[in-house]
């Protein structure tokens, strides 16, 4: 089975998570070809899912699960949430996954030096995901370019102050904290005022944030905070990455309503593609 999206979406989400989230069951050629795909909680959860040779036009199977009681039916359920012929799934798959078993009582993963902290670290960080929930972000699909993984969140922001708030609060996300980057930039208008306000942060990808910023004045959008989140795959792209943190961020833009259509004004965000 050769199959580009599958492979490139299976490096995606190794990155993101840990590099064995997903892996083949075996290493047979047989079509359709078997993986075991690990969740990121504290205790080890699994589910077994298969895909055709003409995924992503056609969704996955899966086969079962281990230590979830009843859970081959939620995770088909959620499986038939998000996907969307055409579109790779795995990443809203394991999100969606995670929010149910979230709401059923299960924690999420831990590391080893956060359960050492104690009690009120714990609490802290609890509480830290938990305002993390509230915060409305478009999350575009993952974009991966030579196993580096590029994901793109929009907000709508309405001053300097709340846009570096929702940044600093995302930024508690332990998974997004491990990035190797995280470009982000932001556009205001105040009408009332007569003032913009305009900054950007390449996270040491140099001029990544300037590039950012001038792609938010070309598509000529206005209260939004973006952030591209970059985790680096070990292969270096040069230029390429400017050209795919832009897309990504373009991609968050469209799927939040910032973009301008025929004869209509940019909005200020629409219904995102996921919750942070």
């Amino acid at each position: 089975m050769s199959n580009e999206d599958l492979t490139d979406e299976i490096s995606a989400l190794n990155s993101i998570y840990t590099p064995e989230t997903i892996i083949p069951c075996s290493t047979t050629a047989a079509a359709p070809k078997t993986y075991t795909l690990t969740l990121p909680t504290q205790i080890q959860q699994t589910l077994t899912l298969s895909f055709p040779e003409t995924y992503p036009s056609d969704q996955p199977t899966i086969h079962g699960t281990s230590n979830i009681p009843g859970a081959a039916g939620f995770a088909r359920d959620v499986l038939g949430q998000v996907f969307r012929p055409g579109e790779v799934c795995l990443y809203d798959l394991v999100e969606g996954l995670m929010e149910v078993l979230q709401a059923r009582g299960e924690p999420p993963q831990v590391e080893k030096d956060k359960e050492e902290e104690g009690e009120e670290g714990e609490g802290e960080e609890e509480k830290a995901e938990q305002e993390l929930e509230k915060d409305n972000w478009t999350i575009a699909p993952p974009l991966t370019e030579k196993k580096s993984v590029f994901i793109a969140r929009a907000m709508h922001v309405s001053s300097p102050d709340q846009a570096r708030a929702y940044l600093r609060r995302l930024l508690t996300d332990k998974k997004i904290a491990k990035a190797t980057h995280n470009i982000s930039a932001y556009r205001i208008k105040d009408p009332d005022k007569n003032v913009t306000f305009q900054d950007n942060d390449d996270d040491g990808e140099a001029a990544a944030g300037g590039r950012l910023a001038h792609l938010l004045q070309v598509m000529d959008v206005w209260d939004v905070l973006v952030v591209v989140s970059r985790w680096y795959g070990g292969v270096k792209l040069g230029p390429d990455r400017f050209r795919c943190i832009n897309a990504a961020a373009r991609e968050a833009l469209v799927l939040g309503g910032w973009v301008k259509e025929e004869g209509k004004k940019a909005g200020k965000g629409g219904k995102g593609k996921g919750k942070n």
